[in-house]
């Protein structure tokens, strides 16, 4: 009984810790915000759409240094870029602090299957330029890849997490249809940023702020682009992969949206969570085995 009213006092202690901190950084960032919208932007966009640095490992190296390197150019960013054997090229997207050379267990099946793999590092990730990016660069990086004179022909894409919910964007803008694996997407990409940004005490005006400046550079709105409401608009056919145990990206939205669109196919999996998914062989066999199955070659 006192272990039990001891772990009580210390869950409400950490609760209150918690609003404390949202309490003093909101305030903090009203007072700063007064003084200088600039340098608020700035701290935010150092908090939230700065990615951590992914350094690939001996291993991962050797297979770069094995693929032709190209770039591609985004609002104003190198983009650095490989492609890994030969044939057809399955384009490979991946989310926020990854890297494209982190896809490197699919490599072998795809290319033994005919394949090439062209990967990338997004924007502000591992070798591409940039100190921010957010999902709509993400999205016009892979538009970029997909036009027809970079010669790459590619023929269907998987993409994990944030990179996702790139993909949903950019082929809700492309008139060709081209099927996807999604692995752990964030379909509900709004509410989950705006919930990010409520949970850590910004203030309201910042974040929004802040996000009105990038809809406007990239020509996407949150509102209108959000992944789960273009699903359906889209030409491609989508296989949804998803762990129900995840915890970043809700599994819920998945199933919700693999009910309503017909253009949507659900495989769902159990005890990957977010990011164990991405290397677990069943997944990798039945994303690389989609586009043989949808006669995409």
């Amino acid at each position: 009984m006192v272990m039990r009213y001891a772990k009580e006092e210390a869950s409400q202690a950490s609760v209150r810790t918690v609003r404390f901190r949202q309490f003093a950084l909101k305030m903090l960032l009203t007072v700063l915000w007064r003084m200088s919208r600039a340098l608020t932007k700035r701290a935010l966009e150092n908090l939230f759409f700065s990615p951590r640095a992914y350094r690939p490992t001996p291993s991962e190296n050797l297979r770069l240094e094995a693929g032709r390197r190209f770039q591609v150019h985004v609002n104003g960013k190198a983009i650095q870029c490989w492609q890994l054997g030969h044939g057809p090229g399955i384009l490979f997207v991946h989310g926020w602090n990854g890297r494209g050379i982190q896809f490197y267990p699919f490599f072998d099946l795809l290319t033994t299957a005919g394949y090439s793999a062209v990967i990338f590092d997004a924007p502000a990730h591992g070798e591409s330029q940039g100190r921010t990016t957010n999902g709509f660069e993400i999205a016009e990086t892979v538009r970029a890849l997909l036009n027809r004179d970079n010669g790459l022909d590619i023929q269907g894409i998987i993409a994990h997490s944030l990179g996702a919910s790139a993909v949903i964007m950019a082929l809700s803008r492309q008139d060709f249809c081209l099927d996807a694996v999604l692995i752990a997407p964030p379909l509900k990409l709004k509410e989950i940023l705006y919930g990010t940004f409520e949970h850590h005490g910004i203030p309201k005006v910042v974040y929004r702020s802040i996000i009105a400046e990038m809809e406007d550079a990239f020509g996407y709105t949150l509102e209108e682009d959000n992944p789960h409401l273009l699903v359906k608009d889209i030409k491609s056919e989508l296989l949804i992969v998803h762990d129900r145990e995840d915890r970043t990206a809700p599994y819920e939205d998945s199933e919700e949206v693999a009910k309503k669109c017909s253009n949507v196919t659900l495989h769902t999996t159990e005890g990957l969570g977010h990011r164990r998914i991405l290397a677990d062989p069943s997944v990798i066999e039945l994303a690389v085995s989609y586009f043989d199955r949808s006669g995409t070659s």
